[in-house]
């Protein structure tokens, strides 16, 4: 059984949509160029799962060419900062994601207001947040993990895609709950956490069941017994 964490829920959110389309002739011209959905991590990690399926359906549907950008940094702060200050018209989409529920919790104060700047449009996709280690480990069930953690305190690594993720946040829970101390390395997403992972940098990760399929070749995952 895989070790679960929160439900991440994955949003695709517009700045000011409703502002950019009021008007009868302005929604009957949406859209007439190119939509921009921006992606707040590294390429190759769980959103970049969902993002192009999505663009791909969008531009069948409105006709219009729907690109990717990948804006990685800050605990997706950086890409939601670039979409709150993009032109409030509809052309500009973040894929949003647990941190933005959690980050105006985190931080006093942020280049955006998550309620002012945003509506949601839809919810896109959810995933199930699981522990992941590298095969060579001698870490095969979250029992070994857990006796492993406190046979050698402080020992082990976990890598996140950034502080107030569900990756951070589900290691965060997984430490209170077990009772044990792990050393938090956090990245601009679940790609170059999940290689370093491989590359025996790091010795575990919470991630993302999309995030981990792309990766579930070379990764094996800790099972409870």
């Amino acid at each position: 059984m895989f070790l679960r964490g929160r439900l991440q829920r994955v949003l695709v959110l517009v700045v000011a949509l409703a502002l950019a389309l009021s008007g009868n002739h302005a929604r009957a011209a949406y859209p007439d160029r190119i939509i921009r959905i921006v992606v707040p991590f590294a390429a190759g990690g769980g959103t970049d799962v969902v993002a192009p399926t999505l663009a791909l359906e969008m531009a069948k549907d409105l006709g219009v060419s729907v690109i990717i950008e990948n804006k990685p940094g800050a605990g997706t702060i950086i890409g939601t900062q670039s979409v709150a200050t993009s032109d409030a018209d509809g052309y500009t989409l973040l894929m949003g994601t647990f941190a933005n529920a959690v980050n105006p919790s985190l931080y006093a104060k942020l280049p955006y207001d998550q309620h002012r700047d945003f509506v949601p449009v839809a919810l896109v996709a959810r995933s199930f947040n699981i522990v992941v280690v590298n095969p060579a480990s001698p870490i095969k069930s979250v029992a070994d993990l857990i006796a492993v953690a406190k046979a050698e305190p402080d020992k082990l690594s976990y890598g996140t895609y950034g502080t107030g993720t569900s990756a951070h946040l589900a290691g965060e829970l997984f430490k209170h709950m077990a009772g044990v101390n792990l050393t938090t390395v956090p990245y601009k997403g679940a790609a170059p956490a999940l290689t370093d992972l491989i590359g025996g940098q790091i010795q575990m990760m919470f991630t993302t069941v999309a995030s981990w399929r792309r990766w579930s070749r070379p990764a094996s995952c800790a099972r409870s017994r």
